[in-house]
């Protein structure tokens, strides 16, 4: 059925566009992701919100949101260039041009040379997405280390800097940076922050990485027992880190799970085990504080004399955390003589004597408040920044297949339309008329947030690269786009091989 003459000869007709476009999005893709700001972004999506460009520009939040962008146009419109001229070229244009009578008059049958001409549609497009996905793991892992292991960020670059040590073995042992004052020191500048707020932070990170070390150990551990048992749901045996955080004394069913915490944590596991029971004791008093304070509270609310003659002090709730704390900023502003920007940039200014004094008297708040709160604020900063550059290879993969999947289906009506006419202009405004119409339509989509139904029109929509991201439904959209392109390739070689042509 394959003719290596036709395959050749299919090569090297369309070697020189199938590099360009090969090169152009590997370049674009790791542009996309060297590039990648994200905390500059985060201030960018802000500012868009209610805009036109909101459904763009929201998504760039984290470094896969961003990638997202490049999957559903760059990536897209690209490989409909490639598709739509190489197969015109394939064929269309070559019995419009006469070579075909040329190939047929040879030995070749005409369904091998239909067949070969097919294949090697397929196959180009299948190397070049899988060369443009490898560029973008390539480039995530050079400038971030976080495909094989967890993202080097700025601290962890000035930490490596001041203890000598590899930036990849330090992000799998942040506890060096703390046993050492002036590593402190230079990692909390490189994050904005003063040593005490990268404490609160590098804290909370080597927690939260323990846990979900932990949580996946202790998954993998009750998947081993209840896998044959037909009453446990998926849910019920995977322990997600949440779950972890709030039954800490699951830690102690596992020796696995407690051996790679303890490792985490760089101690001992007779220590760490002390560390988790601390940990657990730490969050009982936490829960029956609250609750006193509750009661307390509602005694308060209920005593009229009290309210009237007491004067308590103002409490930060979630609803008004946000709007205390741009007010801490424009008095730390006033008080030192600066923008309100310029605070926001470097939140440890609110800290300053002069800034607090004039905080606490225009906010109600007290000192230890206010400290708190810029203190949560330059953490939750970090933590976002981290979350951002995570990267989960199963979502990028999954994204590069659902990809190819499209690009294979639009090629399939590309091919379909140059065997099905045989005058280049008429193949190519059908072949890629519709193509190019799928793209102005996600286009559309994109910039406009009432596009309801157009949906029902266009190809992309079963690349569902938002249930993709979430982790949502998105499997039966991909089998439908293999389904078209196997049902479009199969009617174009039936096609092309029982048609008349003008040779």
């Amino acid at each position: 059925m394959i003719s290596k003459p036709i395959f050749k000869q299919s090569v090297q007709a369309n070697w020189k566009l199938w590099v360009i476009i090969t090169a152009v999005a590997s370049i674009i893709l790791s542009g996309f992701i060297i590039n990648y700001d994200a905390a500059s972004y985060a201030v960018i999506a802000q500012a868009a919100e209610g805009t036109a460009f909101s459904n763009i520009l929201s998504s760039m939040t984290s470094l896969l949101g961003s990638l997202e962008n490049f999957y559903k146009l760059i990536a897209v419109i690209l490989g409909i260039v490639y598709v739509v001229f190489t197969a015109n070229n394939l064929v269309v244009n070559e019995v419009d041009s006469g070579s075909m009578a040329f190939t047929l008059s040879t030995p070749i049958k005409r369904s091998s040379v239909i067949f070969t001409k097919s294949l090697y549609l397929i196959l180009s497009v299948t190397l070049m997405y899988i060369i443009i996905s490898l560029a973008g793991l390539g480039a995530a892992q050079l400038q971030y280390n976080n495909v094989t292991g967890y993202p080097i960020t700025d601290d962890i670059k000035a930490a490596s800097e001041t203890l000598n040590l590899d930036e990849r073995y330090l992000s799998e042992r942040l506890y060096l940076i703390k046993d050492d004052e002036n590593t402190m020191l230079e990692a909390a500048i490189a994050r904005n922050m003063d040593t005490e707020a990268y404490s609160i932070y590098l804290d909370n990170l080597i927690s939260h990485r323990s846990y979900k070390k932990m949580a996946e150990i202790i998954t993998d551990e009750r998947w081993d027992i209840y896998e044959e048992d037909k009453d446990m749901e998926d849910d019920d045996i995977e322990i997600t880190t949440d779950e972890l955080t709030e039954n800490l004394e699951m830690i102690f069913t596992s020796v696995d799970a407690l051996t790679a915490g303890a490792h985490i944590h760089g101690m001992p596991i007779n220590d760490f085990r002390e560390f988790v029971t601390t940990e657990i004791e730490v969050l009982e008093a936490e829960e029956e504080n609250l609750k006193t304070a509750e009661e307390n509270q509602k005694g308060i609310q209920g005593t009229e004399e009290t309210q009237e003659n007491s004067n308590p002090p103002m409490m930060i709730t979630e609803d008004n955390a946000e709007l205390l704390l741009q007010i801490v900023i424009d008095s730390s502003a006033t008080a030192l003589g600066m923008d309100s920007d310029q605070i926001s940039d470097s939140l440890t200014l609110v800290k300053d004597p002069t800034a607090i004094a004039l905080s606490t008297k225009t906010t109600g708040l007290n000192e230890e408040q206010i400290i708190t709160m810029a203190n949560h604020a330059m953490v939750a900063s970090a933590q976002s920044v981290d979350e951002a550059l995570e990267f989960d290879t199963e979502v990028y993969l999954w994204l590069s297949l659902g990809l190819l999947l499209l690009i294979i289906a639009i090629s399939s009506i590309s091919f379909f339309a140059s065997t099905l006419f045989n005058r280049t202009g008429l193949a190519l405004a059908i072949g890629g008329g519709i193509p190019f119409a799928f793209f102005l339509i996600t286009m559309i989509q994109q910039l406009m947030d009432s596009a309801d139904g157009l949906e029902y029109f266009t190809l992309t929509s079963l690349f569902d690269t938002d249930a993709i991201i979430a982790g949502g439904e998105f499997g039966w959209g991909l089998v439908a786009l293999g389904g078209i392109a196997v049902v479009l390739y199969t009617a174009s070689n039936l096609l092309f091989t029982k048609k008349d042509l003008p040779l």
